[in-house]
């Protein structure tokens, strides 16, 4: 019986190794690189659609608050998409998200309505910022830069009679939020800021013309704040809200703002 012939290794094998039969040696594929990933046209579209939103939703609240959109006014989304000359997708949005804030509520399945604030809840609205304003206002204290207060003082200087419209109610959102932005509560400025929109959905009925009486209350807010007089502050704060409480009675009771049913 002859001996096996011994198994010579393949010409491509390695020195001590058997090639597999059939198998074709390949070379290894080089590294790759991450590339960063370039931006899609989904992406672009998202953010398209984000921009579209936050304008839909700028113009609205602007027409809530300056009452071109009325109190108790029914809106239905397809016609003021063609009103507002938007597309309806992003409106939608815009919609939810002044449901969300209280200035909408919903009329039916497919619309919403202007909200209405009666004088009661006004009268309610304006106590409880007397509290917490005067809370903010003195949490505050020393937390805003001169200058940004010495300017503020400037622009309610230089309003007149005659700025019923923007730039009285610039200054005036200023004044009030500045202090509650500052206070170093997060929830504290977030809710004072809500309560001022809710009044504000009542003063835009009829305005009260009240310049000079404001101009004078608010120096005297930031008088106080200016010489670092924190009970002077409060008690300012406290005076201007009684007030326009007070001049809203008065205005009421000669029949000169009508009352909106809730």
């Amino acid at each position: 019986m002859k001996p096996k012939a011994a198994i010579k290794p393949t010409p491509h094998a390695k020195p001590g190794k058997t090639a597999s039969p059939g198998k074709v040696s390949r070379a290894r594929k080089p590294t790759q690189v991450p590339v960063k990933r370039a931006k899609t046209a989904l992406d672009a579209f998202g953010e398209a659609s984000t921009n579209l939103t936050d304008r839909a939703y700028a113009v609205v609240r602007r027409l809530i608050l300056q009452r071109e959109l009325t109190g108790g006014e029914v809106l239905v989304e397809g016609r003021l998409a063609e009103r507002l000359q938007m597309s309806r997708t992003p409106l939608r949005e815009a919609l939810l998200r002044l449901e969300g804030e209280g200035l909408l509520v919903r009329a039916n399945a497919r619309s919403y309505a202007v909200r209405r604030i009666t004088a009661s809840h006004y009268f309610q609205c304006l106590q409880v910022r007397e509290r917490l304003e005067s809370q903010a206002v003195s949490l505050s204290i020393g937390h805003v830069p001169a200058d940004l207060v010495q300017r503020l003082r400037d622009d309610i200087l230089s309003l007149d009679s005659s700025q019923q419209g923007s730039s009285h109610w610039h200054a005036d959102d200023e004044i009030h939020g500045m202090f509650a932005r500052a206070s170093g509560n997060a929830m504290l400025a977030e809710t004072i800021a809500h309560l001022r929109v809710l009044c504000r959905l009542f003063e835009v009925v009829d305005p009260f013309n009240r310049i000079e009486d404001d101009r004078a209350e608010h120096l005297a807010i930031l008088d106080a704040y200016i010489a670092g007089n924190e009970k002077a502050a409060e008690q300012a704060v406290v005076a201007h809200l009684r007030n326009l409480a007070r001049y809203t009675l008065s205005r009421l009771s000669n029949g000169l703002v009508t009352e909106l049913p809730q």
